[in-house]
């Protein structure tokens, strides 16, 4: 018997040792991600960059990225979207990032969180293309006067070039508004709740975004999952902390950072990661805040969330929005 006990106890301190010197490597390996990072993120100083272009200072920096917004836009509803002077002043500007394909669901955020009559609001949906449907996406663009359509294909690895250029069409159009919110269009959204959170969390000098933050994320080599990506692309182990895709608050001020930003940040085919890359390079601070759902909860729980994904199927949408009555 006390042989057995000496044997177990031995296993379990094995156990533990392996346990910790796990967890010591995964610390090591962060820490030296952090350093290295350190030395190639933070190059070229580009929070001074941006403060020079934003003051019309020239800068020796060349950018990395060129984003030519000439023939990137498809379908632009920057003239018909505002007519009558209905985007003056606005509280709020959502940017839905869509699957072309996703025609439902964009018809059923319309029918609930986003056309919302509470807030002074608008709802923009973004999509890629894909050949032989662009008869329908202009029939939808013409009715509701709320489609961007990028000339690229509407691909996973394209999802980060749908956050990029909204951003840079945000800036294009010049729209008046508060704050902005970035979304997926499998999400329910709050719009009330977010706005709450947004005025008390956010102000219009912050450099800020607020979601559900990641830290210790990271980067795939398994390349059947897809967000693959190659060391070549990506050489560290870890991705700096950043806010899951699916729902992301700003303001206009940090907007027009990235704006300037992401010129100057390799594109990587991570959307989430690389605006946490970009985010880190350009000293903007990324907030945690829990109420970004990042699965979906109960009815419950969502009365007080902002936002919860979850519904890819649009009955869910339009049932759970119906019991919430938020509108």
């Amino acid at each position: 018997m006390t042989i057995r006990r000496r044997n177990i106890r031995k296993l379990f301190r094995f156990l533990i040792g392996l346990i910790c010197g796990y967890f010591l490597l995964q610390v090591i390996q962060f820490q030296k991600f952090m350093i290295n990072s350190n030395l190639i993120i933070d190059v070229p100083a580009l929070e001074k960059v941006v403060f020079k272009i934003q003051s019309n200072v020239s800068s020796n920096v060349k950018p990395l990225n060129m984003f030519d917004e000439t023939f990137i836009y498809k379908i632009n509803p920057a003239d018909s979207m505002c007519d009558n002077s209905n985007c003056d002043s606005l509280q709020m500007i959502l940017i839905v990032k869509s699957y072309v394909f996703n025609f439902g669901q964009r018809e059923a955020i319309r029918r609930t969180w986003g056309s919302t009559t509470k807030l002074r609001s608008k709802t923009v949906f973004i999509v890629g293309y894909v050949d032989g449907i662009d008869n329908l996406v202009k029939h939808e663009s013409t009715h509701n006067k709320d489609i961007i359509q990028l000339n690229m294909p509407d691909k996973y690895e394209n999802d980060v070039y749908k956050t990029i250029y909204s951003i840079l069409w945000l800036i294009r159009v010049n729209l008046k508004t508060e704050f902005v919110v970035f979304v997926d269009d499998d999400r329910l959204v709050n719009q009330m709740n977010i706005y709450y959170v947004a005025t008390n969390n956010i102000y219009s000098t912050d450099s800020l975004m607020l979601g559900y933050r990641l830290s210790f994320s990271k980067a795939s080599r398994d390349n059947s999952s897809k967000r693959y990506i190659s060391p070549e692309d990506y050489p560290f182990v870890f991705f700096p902390p950043y806010l899951i895709g699916g729902n992301i608050l700003t303001n206009i001020k940090t907007i027009k950072i990235l704006a300037i930003a992401v010129a100057f940040i390799k594109v990587i085919p991570v959307d989430d990661a690389y605006i946490g890359i970009v985010a880190k390079a350009a000293k903007i601070k990324l907030k945690h805040y829990s109420r970004f759902l990042p699965f979906k909860e109960s009815l419950s729980v969502l009365r007080k969330a902002v936002s919860s994904p979850g519904y890819e199927a649009t009955y869910l949408l339009i049932r759970d929005w119906s019991l919430l009555n938020i509108a």
